[in-house]
């Protein structure tokens, strides 16, 4: 099913999943500040302001810092029509004070009637184009039912191999899989070549 989306942010995960979400087939506006700006200049066709892209969307991914977020998530005014995909790490710093996880933060800030859900923050932003890697990559989301049934369909379009670990209390569980990901790629020398993928006999 074909979705409006509105990527907040203009960095190198919003970019990509802009670039493998339009060439799946959805509308995609990129939601930036001050979207005349040169550096957008490349991207020219799909950034917009921040509210004329959520204006028009169903569907609203965060990528964006963490220490945006505070800022960032209120001044969305987001409502029942929307599901949020909140794609954002905790990286360099620890999640705020009284959270369990980033993913429960971003929900402390939306209308109850929103559905969220946690993807696209497992792998590096170059393998958001498209989930095959050889095989393909395996990405584990979690959330609202309703928001987590939007972005598996979304995510199989980009040819990710998708599992649903359950609602927010499976918040966690994704958080630690992007911590272990970004832990190899980044501490342990691996570099950024390298994504999960499901073996089965």
């Amino acid at each position: 099913m074909r979705q409006r989306i509105a990527i907040i942010g203009a960095g190198s995960v919003g970019t990509a999943l802009a670039s493998g979400l339009t060439a799946a087939g959805h509308d995609v506006a990129i939601g930036v500040r001050e979207p005349n700006r040169t550096k957008y200049q490349e991207l020219r066709a799909h950034v917009v302001d921040i509210e004329a892209a959520v204006a028009d969307a169903t569907v609203v991914v965060l990528a964006i810092p963490m220490d945006s977020l505070t800022t960032a998530v209120p001044a969305l005014r987001l409502h029942g029509g929307h599901v949020v995909v909140d794609a954002t790490n905790a990286v360099g710093a620890p999640v705020p004070h009284g959270f369990d996880t980033l993913g429960h933060f971003v929900g402390s800030m939306l209308p109850p009637e929103v559905a969220l859900a946690k993807a696209f923050n497992t792998v590096g932003a170059e393998h958001l184009t498209g989930g095959t890697f050889g095989h393909a990559t395996f990405l584990p989301i979690a959330g609202d039912e309703t928001a987590t049934a939007i972005v598996a369909a979304l995510a199989t379009d980009l040819g990710f191999e998708v599992a649903d670990l359950g609602g927010r209390e499976s918040f966690e569980l994704v958080e630690d899989h992007a911590r272990l990901w970004i832990h190899l790629a980044i501490r342990r020398g691996w570099g950024r070549d390298f994504a999960w993928s499901v073996v089965r006999r």
